[in-house]
């Protein structure tokens, strides 16, 4: 997710773009550096400082400051680009304020705040920029700051986060995407915002241009999840009632955690939200004498504001999302009864408390009520005859 702050004048000459996610961070540095320098821009017009493995940080922000305040080699406009620095965190809460690193910062911060010539465009990229620090303040002050910031699975909206990221990519290379193509792209790409770019490219490629419509189909074929490292697999699986592919995932997600206890209960809780979005599926579908999960869709996409308002007091916060979400809610809800999903939140908080209280191993636990919620309902007599 992207968030800027900027000066109430027009036309900035200052962009700092900063933010944990170095792809998004990446994608929008180059997109401003179109903007202000084009894209096949004149060396004599681009000036580009960078660190090397001999030059100390403090000596970098200097030869940023001397250039700002250089005229243009050739008249025009010039653009100074601070591009991928590391240094940043120099100048924040936790850093030694007096260190030569952080001195340097707070002197091109007053350069900045003085303000640079009209004819000289600075942008700064690099993480670890405290908003809170002399160096953010000119630059919101004097141009804009650009946040880029990765969707977290430990949100609830990171869908719809991860959503925009991918509308927003796709909308710069003029390609327009539906609904349910985004919904296929987050589920194959989670979080990675690092893998937008090429998913994009081959999909381009082959729908034969960015003005080509691109389908669901060409999602499936072409762009490739890794669900074995994606901790909603195990909803996923779960979903299926895949009992041997739950307690597989549930093996790597922890293993990959590194802190198997944090891991599991992480994944306790994550199994509590699954469920009870499948719970109020099954709700609201019998309510509304849903039989399919397209008259799922349908009933989501035609709801008003105020229906969406009343359904959410009553607990049914599925209508809050997208509605090609409620396909594979529909159908994972539909291998499930209400009683078995009643029963899998209760033995959810029952696995937490045993944790608390008894000190019952976490993966121990999770791996139980795994065993139970998942594994399909033994046949009836009648059945079985």
């Amino acid at each position: 997710m992207t968030h800027e702050a900027q000066s109430s004048t027009a036309g900035p000459n200052v962009f700092l773009v900063t933010g944990n996610d170095p792809a998004l961070v990446a994608a929008e540095t180059a997109r401003i550096i179109r903007e202000v320098a084009g894209s096949d821009p004149d060396p004599f017009a681009l000036e580009v400082v960078r660190e090397t493995d001999d030059s100390a940080p403090e000596e970098i922000l200097r030869q940023v400051a001397r250039a700002v305040q250089t005229p243009p080699f050739l008249g025009g406009r010039k653009t100074v680009w601070l591009r991928d620095f590391s240094g940043f965190a120099a100048d924040s809460a936790a850093a030694k304020t007096k260190s030569p690193d952080a001195t340097a910062l707070r002197d091109l911060a007053e350069i900045i705040e003085k303000g640079i010539p009209a004819d000289v465009v600075l942008v700064m990229d690099g993480p670890g920029v405290d908003s809170r620090k002399p160096l953010a303040k000119a630059c919101q002050g004097r141009g804009k700051v650009i946040v880029c910031e990765r969707p977290s699975l430990r949100q609830r909206q990171w869908r719809e986060e991860m959503n925009a990221v991918i509308r927003r990519r796709a909308d710069e290379r003029g390609v327009r995407l539906g609904d349910d193509v985004v919904e296929l792209l987050t589920d194959c790409l989670g979080t990675d915002t690092a893998r937008i770019e090429s998913e994009l490219e081959k999909l381009i490629c082959y729908a034969g241009g960015p003005e080509r419509p691109i389908t669901c189909e060409a999602v499936e074929a072409l762009c490739h999840g890794q669900g074995e490292e994606l901790p909603w697999a195990l909803t996923n699986a779960l979903g299926r009632r895949d009992l041997t592919e739950a307690l597989r995932i549930i093996g790597v997600l922890l293993q990959q955690s590194g802190d198997e206890g944090t891991g599991a209960r992480a994944l306790l809780g994550q199994m509590a939200r699954f469920y009870r979005e499948l719970l109020e599926t099954k709700v609201f579908m019998a309510e509304r004498r849903l039989r399919s999960p397209q008259a799922l869709v349908n009933a989501l996409q035609g709801m008003t504001p105020e229906e969406k308002a009343r359904c959410s007091a009553a607990g049914l916060g599925i209508v809050n999302g997208s509605p090609y979400r409620g396909r594979p809610l529909a159908e994972q809800s539909g291998l499930y009864s209400g009683p078995e999903l009643i029963a899998a939140l209760r033995g959810l908080r029952d696995a937490f408390l045993r944790c608390v209280t008894a000190g019952v191993p976490e993966r121990v636990a999770l791996e139980e009520i795994v065993i139970r919620t998942a594994a399909a309902p033994a046949p009836s007599r009648r059945s079985s005859r």
